[in-house]
């Protein structure tokens, strides 16, 4: 449906490129909550702040039932390519995961509903979500806000680039994997590089834990179940004549199945214990951020179909095989509500890269789209189908 005009797709398209402008890092999005609040006091809403996070907030419009959308806000340290059209102002820092036009369709579907109040058959809370690219994120501290009484369900959208604009990526269960990093410390006496026989030779040893550790949760999980383990960091003695005290490996374990997540993690924590005892030596084990996995709620996906199909855009909608091994942290707010995860194509690029440039003419599919199927989910409500 399009019941907007030219200037309402020119004004959402300069918002989207004054926060391109004005990227900021998570926690940090203190000029972008403030253009928020700014720009949504002129079109007569009311922005409110988080109580618990220095930045970020959330706006109502309506009444009656709640569903929820999620627009993250924060940017990447990330260097932009300086022939794009639009460019970061901010050396060093850039919207390289299309977080500013995720913002700028959070205030589209406000406003649109602002000029269409008769669309509107319940109350949309758009969530304006700083850090989702930290660990830990936004979303684990945005659940804790006192904003959730009543919630049916919400909803997000994330830009995928080399997809064509209009079409909308949906995924019946997992989307997006979960990640949780791991900090592996080993440690024995130390010694001298020319008797590695009298002590705990700790570079030795850990190249064997390494190769032992992912070999065991490889014999461990299913075959048909998806798992990702691997270390990117090891880092242990500082020459070449001293047997280290410690040796500190650092990796990510990422599925797409939250229960596997939690055996996994036990089965790591069961085997360096084995490990230790056989080398005679102390491991400890840590998980220090840890994301679950989105899962897309049945329902949700099941009248997103049935909408885009009353609406005769069913070739819209394309249902890829394989979800990404990414993380998103909006998986925290599917543990309490169901939730829905749609993506929306974006032109080229490549995320999380200084060479990423969006079309900004997904920005009026991707909002009408989505205020049809808001409109559609407060008539109908979660039905069974």
């Amino acid at each position: 449906m399009n019941t907007t005009t030219p200037a309402f797709w020119e004004q959402l398209t300069e918002i989207r490129r004054q926060l391109h402008r004005s990227p900021e890092l998570s926690f940090k999005e203190t000029e972008t909550t403030r253009l928020l609040s700014e720009t949504l006091e002129r079109w007569g809403l009311n922005f409110r702040p988080f109580k618990n996070l220095n930045s970020g907030g959330f706006c109502d419009i309506g009444k009656g039932k709640i569903y929820a959308f999620r627009s993250d806000i924060d940017a990447l340290p990330i260097t932009e390519n300086s022939e794009h059209e639009v460019i970061s102002q901010i050396p060093g820092l850039m919207h390289a995961c299309g977080h500013d036009f995720h913002t700028a369709i959070g205030l589209g579907l406000l406003k649109y509903f602002t000029d269409n109040p008769a669309l509107l058959k319940g109350r949309l809370r758009v969530i304006f979500q700083p850090g989702e690219e930290a660990a830990p994120g936004g979303a684990e501290k945005v659940i804790n806000e006192p904003i959730w009484n009543h919630v049916r369900g919400i909803l997000t959208v994330h830009v995928t680039p080399q997809t064509p604009v209009g079409k909308f990526l949906l995924f019946q269960g997992p989307v997006q994997a979960s990640s949780t990093s791991l900090l592996i410390e080993l440690n024995g006496p130390g010694g001298h590089t020319s008797k590695p026989f009298e002590t705990s030779d700790l570079i030795y040893i850990s190249s064997r834990y390494i190769g032992q550790v992912q070999t065991f949760i490889q014999q461990k999980t299913d075959p048909r179940e998806t798992l990702a383990f691997a270390f990117g960091s090891v880092h242990g003695g500082a020459t070449h004549n001293i047997i280290p005290q410690q040796v500190q490996l650092r990796g990510t374990i990422r599925t797409l199945d939250n229960q596997l997540l939690k055996e996994t993690l036990s089965r790591i924590r069961s085997f360096s214990d084995s490990f230790a005892k056989l080398y005679g030596i102390q491991i400890n084990v840590r998980f220090p951020t840890t994301c679950p996995a989105t899962i897309n709620d049945s329902v949700l996906s099941r009248l997103f179909l049935k909408f885009m199909e009353q609406q005769g855009a069913a070739q819209a909608v394309v249902q890829p095989g394989k979800p990404s091994m990414g993380a998103d942290d909006f998986a925290f707010y599917t543990r309490i509500i169901p939730g829905l995860y749609l993506l929306t194509g974006g032109g080229k690029g490549i995320l999380h890269s200084g060479n990423l440039e969006l079309d900004e003419a997904l920005l009026q599919p991707t909002v009408e789209t989505l205020a049809g199927f808001l409109s559609f989910l407060f008539e109908k409500g979660r039905l069974d189908l």
